[in-house]
């Protein structure tokens, strides 16, 4: 297969696999309710599949970067996503909540693997225009939480999933059959990247736990504190849902041109700013459902694209390996199974509000983060 066929069908591959992890990310919060009921538990308990799905997620990405720079990754890739269909298939089944849980820490675990395994893969396979690439994966992925909520609201809980888990079957052919990247040298000899800014490096996984987890906890838990606000019936929350992840799809489809036009700092900072300022809407003005669209909607384009820049920006200054990159999945896999949690014991306990509080005080937290790792360094030469 000539160079440029084989990298166009390998770019094909990873945008259906960021699809469906953006379907199997957005999933989960719209059938909360559905799964609780199914299991006989309240929103607390079930609130534990976000920790199970992001434990998960932790080992796959830990694993699975190590992996990649020692295996073929399409046939490791592959692999991955067949265990994503039968977990999938077997969820509507289950009856108690501890096989609930064990189920989604097999998902998340696959989805790590394949998460880690698809931005690494597209680094090898692409040699320019890297960012382009990362943000139209991204802008996939939008696409896919975007539609499940459409396609949740309108099936029962049993075809729910199994209708995710025969949509993995034509991406897994594709990748199964598609060629991959070879593996760079210095990886398949097991060499760390060096790190010509570790500052920006630590800085970065601290921000891939509050881009990750905040992301997963606001689409996890907006349907839900929506309809127990009273804000809305439960088919408003769903189309809010869908809303919410139709923003973080066009955020990502804006973010094309603008990553071309402006300096990638300043980019990160104004998406910082604006997810500060939707959190603060969210929480200041609460009890108007209107607020809580618009706050939703500014949330979503804020941070649709923050994950892709950021990760842009730290592949621009330093070669991240599959194993460095693993670390960063790693940690936002942290992110996606502490804050979730944290937030469903918070509705639990102190109200629907405190939802917002905490998504307005961890945005502000990432915004010192990144401008602090901005500041000039001296050089080791000045000290």
């Amino acid at each position: 297969m000539p160079a440029m066929k084989r990298t166009t069908a390998q770019a094909v591959g990873y945008f259906g696999v960021y699809f469906l992890i953006g379907v199997i990310v957005a999933s989960l919060g719209p059938t909360l309710p559905a799964l609780a009921e199914n299991v006989g538990v309240g929103f607390a308990a079930i609130s534990s599949l976000f920790i199970a799905r992001s434990f998960g997620y932790l080992v796959g990405s830990l694993f699975g970067g190590r992996l990649y720079d020692r295996l073929n990754g399409h046939y490791l890739l592959a692999s991955l996503l067949l265990i994503s269909m039968l977990t999938l298939a077997f969820v509507p089944v289950v009856g108690t909540m501890l096989i609930l849980a064990s189920t989604f820490f097999l998902i998340g675990a696959a989805q790590g693997g394949m998460d880690v395994g698809v931005n690494t893969l597209l680094v090898r396979a692409s040699t320019s225009n890297i960012g382009v690439y990362l943000n139209a994966m991204f802008f996939f992925a939008g696409i896919g939480s975007f539609l499940i909520p459409i396609y949740l609201g309108r099936v029962s809980l049993a075809w729910g999933y199994r209708g995710i888990a025969l949509a993995l079957i034509p991406i897994f052919l594709w990748v199964f059959f598609t060629p991959a990247p070879e593996i760079p040298q210095r990886a398949a000899e097991g060499e760390n990247a060096k790190l010509s800014d570790p500052v920006l490096y630590i800085a970065f996984i601290l921000l891939a736990f509050i881009f990750i987890g905040s992301e997963v906890s606001y689409g996890g838990w907006l349907f839900t504190y929506f309809a127990s606000s009273g804000l809305g019936s439960e088919s408003t929350a769903y189309t809010l849902n869908s809303i919410f992840w139709m923003s973080i799809m066009l955020g990502r489809l804006l973010a094309i041109p603008v990553a071309a036009r402006f300096k990638l700092e300043r980019i990160i900072v104004a998406y910082l700013a604006g997810a500060v300022i939707s959190a603060g809407i969210l929480y200041f003005l609460r009890a108007h459902a209107i607020a809580v669209w618009v706050g939703s909607i500014g949330m979503g384009l804020s941070m649709a694209a923050l994950f892709p820049s950021t990760y842009t920006l730290v592949q621009q200054r330093m070669k991240l390996s599959g194993k460095l990159t693993g670390m960063v999945w790693a940690m936002g896999s942290l992110g996606a199974m502490t804050l979730p949690w944290v937030i469903g014991q918070r509705i639990e306990r102190v109200g629907p509000a405190s939802m917002m509080q905490t998504m307005l005080l961890v945005w502000i937290l990432a915004l010192g983060i990144f401008l602090a790792a901005l500041r000039p360094r001296p050089s080791a030469g000045s000290r």
